[in-house]
């Protein structure tokens, strides 16, 4: 056998190897992508939008672009519990009639079920790391700390309030046009830094961009993730625009946020050692610093956590009333009326005063329940199997949705398809029932803020926030559509979510207010 012989047969050799391993290679990987595959829970409909041929990957899709359609889809094709995919796996999906049922059982468990979803292990998801790492951490420092400490805080909260208005809607007292979704954010955000952070940081530009930004981004990298095979998915983060970002954010969050963290911690041990009290905080680094009493935290992870959960959620809420109030000009003098009688009349800010605002407070609610944020009221994993009170079998390790299915219902609200901007504040004159049915109140008719064990601890300093931002926008400015942009009030579907469509123009003006804002919450801080 000559050397051309010998060439040749190594050569096909070789090719025969390499294509012998590439399918072993692709037959294994076909293997572990059927088994690694979600399967739907016997025993509940699976409802679809394009029918059984989809794929994990359309189902991600689906559930990105029609959440909210699908689970209609549901609710009005099956009777009882149904089952859906989002790409990551099943869901089972159940009416609100179950939530008082299950909202504090023992086996439910929130973290549980929302960790396969928001990726808390991979670089830069570092919010949902912390949260998912000591959840209890985080809500002792909103129960604890901040809820106890909203008389101290909403002082603090109208200041910054007048600061952050006259930042980004000036002071001109003629009509403008405005990006009014765009300057609710930038308004939210330094509200909810100034309580999270304190007064130097909630005006750094730097931070403002990242604490905007940060949960747009969670979200648009777990849903680019969730697209991807579960094989892939460490590999592909570093490839993803989304995930490439959130990196970037949690690296100059710490570059911000570490030194103020150290620079706290200093001073409260140098006061004991002068055998004085820490420093009086008023934010949440320094309500985390004593809450973590010498644990391992990460202190930015919490602090980004507390984005995630605050201020998407919260312009949302406000970017639709003021479109109301375009809507529905009529509603606007009796709503300043309330606002200007109640701040005479106690003083200034305070948490009586906000208690008082029953007609903003019922404004802020009817908002809500014709147009909610999202309308899923409760997210379980089932840790151990359970049978509901009707039979239904909800199988170990299944995740559930509960859905928040009753604002519109007739059974509950009269006239449920019309907005009536006092109908709670109404409902809060009868007897028995005067602190029943405000905003950051939870039931199993009305879960926008969740229901049970795991309702959103925060949903009392997020009222309270709402309540005097909507206050001072009212009592400061005029709003009113631009010609031709009412038609552009409309929602954009975000998986569960929708938000207000983000080149929405208002007109905006300065007016002359009824009395100084300014003055009564300085007189009050």
């Amino acid at each position: 056998m000559d050397s051309t012989q010998i060439h040749s047969t190594r050569d096909s050799l070789f090719i025969l190897w390499l294509t012998t391993l590439l399918v072993s290679f692709l037959a294994t990987a076909a293997y572990i992508k059927f088994q690694s595959r979600p399967r739907p829970y016997s025993g509940f409909p699976v409802v679809t939008l394009g029918g059984p041929s989809e794929t994990d990957a359309s189902h991600a899709a689906n559930w990105f672009r029609r959440g909210r359609a699908l689970v209609n889809k549901g609710l009005n094709e099956v009777s009882g519990a149904f089952q859906l995919s989002n790409g990551s796996g099943y869901w089972i999906v159940l009416p609100s009639k179950y939530m008082d049922e299950l909202r504090n059982h023992p086996d439910m468990s929130l973290r549980d079920a929302l960790r396969d979803e928001n990726f808390p292990n991979y670089r830069g998801f570092d919010g949902f790391r912390q949260a998912f790492k000591d959840s209890t951490f985080t809500q002792e420092v909103i129960r604890v700390k901040v809820t106890q400490s909203l008389g101290l805080i909403t002082a603090n909260l109208a200041n910054e309030c007048q600061h952050a208005l006259h930042e980004n809607l000036g002071e001109l007292r003629e009509w403008q046009q405005r990006f009014i979704i765009e300057d609710i954010l930038n308004i939210v955000a330094q509200l909810t830094s100034r309580v999270f952070l304190g007064e130097r940081l909630c005006r750094d530009k730097e931070w403002l961009q990242i604490t905007k930004e940060y949960a747009r981004n969670s979200f648009m990298g777990s849903e680019e993730l969730r697209q991807c095979l579960p094989l892939t998915r460490p590999l592909m983060q570093f490839f993803m625009p989304a995930c490439t970002q959130l990196r970037k954010f949690s690296a100059a969050a710490r570059r911000l946020i570490d030194p103020e963290v150290q620079a706290r911690k200093h001073r409260a041990e140098e006061a004991i050692k002068l055998g004085k009290k820490p420093p009086k905080v008023e934010d949440t680094i320094g309500w985390m610093v004593e809450v973590a009493r010498g644990r391992q935290v990460d202190y930015v992870g919490g602090q980004l956590a507390l984005s995630i959960a605050a201020i998407h959620s919260s312009t949302d809420n406000l970017s639709k009333a003021v479109v109301k109030l375009c809507e529905m000009p009529e509603i606007v003098a009796p709503l300043r009326e309330e606002i200007t009688t109640v701040l005479e009349s106690t003083g200034g800010w305070s948490k009586l005063a906000l208690y008082r605002m029953r007609l903003l407070d019922s404004f802020l609610k009817e908002v809500q329940r014709l147009a909610p944020f999202t309308i899923v009221g409760m997210h379980r994993r089932v840790m151990k199997g359970y049978v509901l009170s009707d039979g239904t079998h909800l199988p170990n390790n299944s995740r559930i949705m509960v859905m928040n299915d009753k604002l519109r219902d007739s059974s509950v609200y009269k006239d449920p398809d019309t907005f009536k901007y006092d109908r709670f504040a109404r409902l809060r004159e009868q007897p028995g029932q005067e602190d029943q049915h405000q905003l950051a109140s939870t039931s199993s008719d009305f879960a926008t803020f969740g229901h049970g064990e795991h309702a959103c601890p925060g949903r009392f300093f997020a009222a309270n926030q709402l309540k005097i931002t909507i206050a001072c926008l009212l009592l400061r400015y005029d709003f009113r559509f631009q010609l031709g942009q009412a038609e552009k009030a409309r929602v954009i579907p975000f998986e569960m979510v929708e938000t207000l469509e983000p080149t929405l123009k208002v007109e905006v003006r300065r007016r002359s207010e009824e009395l100084d804002v300014t003055k009564v919450a300085k007189e009050t801080a």
